[in-house]
């Protein structure tokens, strides 16, 4: 783990009380974000796959998310593609505001 602020060990604890609160269901969820949060500096790019590879990592997410509500998976994916689009318009690949028009 990296160096962490003297803050850490208070909002670990605050976390860990939160988790032990969550259905059993949640918990994988949990432990597939912080893998990927984990992971994400050193994840292997889809676009390095083979297609069957892609398929079979697309088939394993979704596995895992199976039993997630839909209201959850519909939330993350709006505050994901925020983020992408935060991103965009930090990098000036994407403008910011409404799309107009065609």
């Amino acid at each position: 783990m990296s160096s962490k602020s003297a803050a850490a060990p208070q909002v670990i604890g605050q976390l860990a009380l939160k988790l032990a609160e969550l259905p059993e269901k949640d918990l994988q969820l949990v432990v597939t974000l912080v893998d990927h949060l984990g992971e994400k500096g050193s994840v292997e790019p889809l676009s390095s796959l083979s297609v069957e590879e892609m398929r079979e990592e697309a088939r394993r997410r979704a596995h895992l998310l199976r039993d997630v509500p839909r209201e959850q998976l519909v939330a993350r994916f709006i505050e994901v593609g925020e983020q992408i689009r935060q991103e965009a318009i930090s990098k000036g690949t994407a403008i910011e505001g409404d799309w107009t028009d065609d």
